[in-house]
């Protein structure tokens, strides 16, 4: 039977995409979903790119800073390159009227781009840059699992605020001495380089202290993902994508087409027989009910956008707090978009929700303006009422009166409950369109899920307005099938080839006292994995070998077996899964989650609301549901989970599932019976 390939259709800006969900079967989201690529706001998803994948699409540029508006400039003398600083703020190298412009997308801690900068952009330097031929633009993009990029990236930038050349001589630093400042007192490190430097050493200090780049080089991180960055290092050369860090042969290659106003895209990977690519089709809008509450914006504005919420849920909060803002002074005050507001309270997991909702119509009876005032303050005194049970309407009624309401008012008609069958009703219409999850969004009928940005807005709205809304689905649509065919390449040539490499000639030794594990823990034999609950092969191995050498090994007290996290950075989801186990481990339930996730990732993996599928299955566990969700919500175990994936790269791990066996490294889903030969010939000794 072929494989057929379920396409989400993806917009081109991509960043934060969490969203909350029911612990219930639900129906799929409808045809019409406008999907966005799910990443954290720490940028889980931007993956760390091996030496010279080739882009497969065209980008999608913001060309903004490609207009070289420049800000302070050092002319070349005596040899030196020009430099300065966009009045974007992004430094560049090279003359500005150059034929090439080289945008680079980068992260001071990648290995990948630090391969880069001492193999192939010192001759790029020398040769094309210093003739002319090109000029270089730097924008970092410090990727998740790196945890110090970003300091890093500050760094160069406080250098820089000292003159363009600081900038440059900090980056060469910073790429050349890696393991000098990758740990977890980076600041210091960089404070002595400024010393090296000669820089004033107050003002850099202080800079550095400060994090005081911190929101430009977000902003940069939000560009490249708008431009369909998801690794490091990324160029774009006269804005065409080019992946990886490419060997200055293939790099002199790629800029020589592009001089000549040729196309550096590779052709898109061979589709496999066993692979069936189902056809472009535009999607059909949903149709929606008007809104039973007030709204905002003019009547006859051309473009509206519903959303469906709920009050108890933290990332429909980031929307109110952190994009509404913004689509209220651009979109909705401008006459652009008509919003609406809809109920979708997630009772299993935010119980006091549904009253919530009532609280805020309640509040329209007194004037339209209140509607949004009670909205407004339900969301930012969340956590007044979130979890206080029947008690949670005497606090809608206090925070009535604070905000100038008849409070009375709201306590009657919350205990009345004369606004349950308008709640219902939203509810009922969401599930019958195919909501999965809060905040979700329908823009002129095409669905958006997730806490977007401001930006996913202003994208999808200028594409209705311009009549491009086809192109924009078409590109989301080319672009994912080229990323799937490339990742089924990936995935075959490693099923194709799983094997031992040539392990170290001491055993590895890593600290099993705080990871999960089952067995007798003085067994003679340790098997410690590092995993990706997000990984098909991971899952494999969970299926077709774990349950074996339980079976016949951990059960019979000859093998005790650890369990450690190994997000990769192109599974999004992974983390989050792995902070998961982790709460369900504090409530003695990690086996239980950890075979549900594996059992299950087809459910959730891929989904920008894969937390709420988390929090359905430990209610299914019988967790604590309270302790579960603020243990997943805060990410109380975000930093052990990339604790474990640096300890992982320590000693060799690249790849999951991988293995130590009593201190030897196997990588590879391997057969059973490859561990049964092993594990026999250990006992053996």
């Amino acid at each position: 039977m072929k494989t057929r390939l379920l396409l989400l259709l993806l917009a081109l800006v991509a960043t934060a995409a969490i969203a909350c969900g029911p612990t219930s079967p639900i129906p799929s989201a409808t045809e019409t979903e406008l999907e966005v690529a799910a990443s954290n706001t720490d940028s889980s998803l931007a993956e760390e790119v091996a030496p010279a994948p080739e882009a497969t699409n065209e980008g999608n540029a913001d060309t903004a800073d490609t207009q070289l508006v420049v800000a302070e400039s050092t002319a070349a003398s005596n040899g030196q390159l020009a430099m300065g600083r966009l009045d974007s703020g992004h430094y560049y190298m090279g003359d500005i009227n150059a034929p090439v412009i080289i945008e680079e997308f980068s992260d001071f801690q990648c290995p990948f781009c630090a391969r880069f900068n001492a193999d192939t952009f010192s001759i790029i330097k020398q040769e094309a840059i210093a003739n002319g031929e090109a000029m270089v633009v730097f924008y970092d993009f410090p990727l998740s699992f790196h945890p110090q990029g970003l300091p890093a990236a500050n760094a160069a930038r406080c250098a820089g605020d000292q003159g363009a050349e600081y900038f440059w001589a900090m980056h060469d630093l910073l790429f050349a001495q890696t393991a000098q400042w990758s740990n977890d007192q980076p600041n210091d490190v960089f404070k002595s380089y400024a010393a090296e430097l000669q820089l004033d050493q107050a003002a850099f200090d202080d800079c550095v202290d400060t994090n005081a780049h911190l929101e430009t080089i977000q902003a940069d991180m939000a560009l490249g993902q708008q431009r369909g960055v998801s690794g490091t290092p990324t160029f774009f050369l006269n804005e065409q994508p080019l992946v990886g860090a490419v060997p200055v042969a293939d790099f002199r290659q790629a800029l020589a087409k592009v001089a000549a106003g040729e196309s550096i895209a590779a052709p898109p990977p061979a589709v496999p027989d066993d692979v069936e690519i189902p056809p472009f089709e535009m999607p059909e809008p949903a149709v929606l009910a008007v809104s039973t509450v007030p709204t905002l914006g003019q009547a006859d504005a051309p473009i509206t956008i519903v959303e469906f919420s709920d009050y108890q849920c933290p990332f429909c909060n980031r929307h109110v707090s952190e994009t509404m803002p913004t689509l209220m002074a651009e979109m909705i005050e401008t006459g652009r978009v008509r919003y609406e507001f809809k109920d979708f309270p997630l009772d299993n997991i935010h119980p006091e929700a549904r009253s919530a909702a009532e609280a805020a119509r309640c509040a329209a009876e007194q004037s339209e303006t209140s509607y949004w005032a009670m909205h407004d303050a339900l969301f930012t005194n969340q956590s007044a009422w979130s979890g206080q049970g029947a008690n949670a309407s005497t606090i809608y009624a206090q925070l009535a009166t604070e905000i100038g309401l008849d409070g009375a008012q709201i306590s009657e008609c919350v205990t009345s409950g004369r606004y349950a069958s308008a709640v219902q009703a939203d509810v009922d219409e969401g599930f019958a369109l195919g909501v999965s999850g809060t905040p979700a969004f329908y823009i002129n009928g095409y669905f958006i899920s997730g806490a977007q940005p401001y930006e996913l807005f202003d994208t999808v709205v200028s594409a209705i307005e311009t009549d491009e809304l086809e192109s924009l689905f078409r590109r989301a649509y080319d672009s994912q099938v080229a990323a799937y065919l490339q990742q089924l390449q990936q995935q075959q040539a490693q099923q194709q080839a799983p094997q031992a490499p040539a392990g170290p000639t001491a055993p590895i030794e890593v600290p099993t006292n705080e990871s999960p594990s089952v067995g007798d823990p003085n067994a003679p034999i340790t098997i410690v994995e590092y995993t990706d609950f997000q990984c098909p092969f991971c899952g494999r191995h969970f299926a077709e070998t774990f349950p074996l050498i339980q079976e016949n090994y951990v059960d019979k007290g000859l093998v005790r077996y650890v369990f450690k996290d190994f997000p990769l950075s192109n599974h999004p989801q992974a983390p989050k899964a792995a902070e998961a186990a982790r709460c369900a481990h504090e409530q003695g339930q990690f086996l239980a989650m950890h075979h549900i996730l594996f059992e299950r990732q087809g459910d959730w993996s891929g989904r920008n609301d894969a937390p709420t599928f988390f929090s359905g299955y430990a209610a299914e566990l019988g967790l604590d549901m309270a302790t579960f969700d603020e243990c997943l919500n805060s990410g109380q175990y975000a930093e052990a989970v990339q604790a474990d994936l640096q300890e992982g790269l320590s000693v060799g791990v690249t790849g999951t599932p991988s293995f130590v066996v009593n201190g030897q490294l196997v990588v590879g889903a391997l057969p059973y019976a490859t561990f049964d030969q092993a594990l026999q010939s250990l006992l053996e000794e």
